[in-house]
């Protein structure tokens, strides 16, 4: 996808030196760990670097993954079977005036329609949350969204498509800039296709390890004739309690794969 038809896109992320950015697996945004305390405190600089965005790109929307919010083996609130026809549940659900009221989004790709609190964001003014699914999420759950009135993007099949969800946010809500906020999956799609166009990395002086610990980007093993996401550094600045801030810029394009040289 051209980059001047999508939102562009800025991950920030806190990771240790070994790209750890939990401590353990399966770790929700919620959870908390018995180490917690030997992490370096970022705070302010996580805010210092969320100003940085913020002054130069002026995002109207975060985006994360479902797996920030809930874990994989977290039981799901049941919801009443939808007993209508369920054909007009599948398509975008962009309700006037939740939109005319809202200036910026809090956005979840949960294509399984895990999600289920009717959580909706409002509590900073002006913001709402706006969910992207797939064609594989249970008529229950998009007819729980709209009675909810909470907005939603469809696309793909077992996942949510995220190349078209970024062509719609641009296209049909105006959104110009984007944060991306992870987990690792996350992270990683959207990396291996090329929707990521900067990288504000804060490097924690530690060492997690781990088999199953989630890393900066969690996806599938590079295909034969495959590339890496090849970054340019634009700054790197010591900070406090032994942080690194790291900025980069993405790369546009990838080198050809073996099928496509000639």
């Amino acid at each position: 996808m051209r980059r001047e038809h999508r939102p562009h896109v800025i991950m920030q992320m806190a990771a240790s030196v070994d790209g750890r950015i939990a401590l353990g697996p399966d770790m929700t945004m919620f959870d908390t760990h018995q180490a917690d305390a030997l992490i370096p405190d970022d705070s302010a600089l996580w805010e210092k670097i969320s100003l940085a965005i913020e002054e130069e790109w002026h995002p109207e929307g975060t985006i994360m993954g479902s797996g920030t919010v809930i874990s994989s083996g977290a039981p799901l609130r049941e919801l009443p079977v939808h007993a209508g026809n369920a054909g007009g549940l599948y398509e975008d659900f962009l309700p006037g005036d939740v939109l005319g009221r809202t200036t910026t989004w809090a956005i979840l790709v949960d294509g399984r329609g895990r999600c289920r609190s009717g959580y909706k964001a409002t509590e900073t003014p002006g913001n709402h949350i706006l969910h992207l699914v797939s064609a594989s999420a249970p008529a229950a759950y998009l007819a729980f969204l709209r009675s909810k009135n909470i907005p939603y993007l469809i696309g793909g099949e077992g996942h949510a498509d995220l190349e078209s969800a970024l062509f719609k946010l641009h296209e049909k809500l105006r959104l110009n800039a984007l944060r991306l906020w992870g987990g690792g999956t996350l992270n990683g799609v959207m990396l291996r296709k090329g929707l990521v166009d900067e990288v504000h990395l804060i490097l924690r002086p530690v060492i997690i390890g781990g088999r199953k610990t989630p890393t900066l980007a969690d996806c599938d093993d590079l295909a034969p004739g495959g590339a890496p996401a090849q970054l340019e550094l634009l700054s790197a600045t010591n900070e406090a309690e032994g942080c690194l801030w790291l900025h980069y810029r993405v790369r546009a394009g990838h080198p050809p794969s073996r099928t496509d040289r000639t």
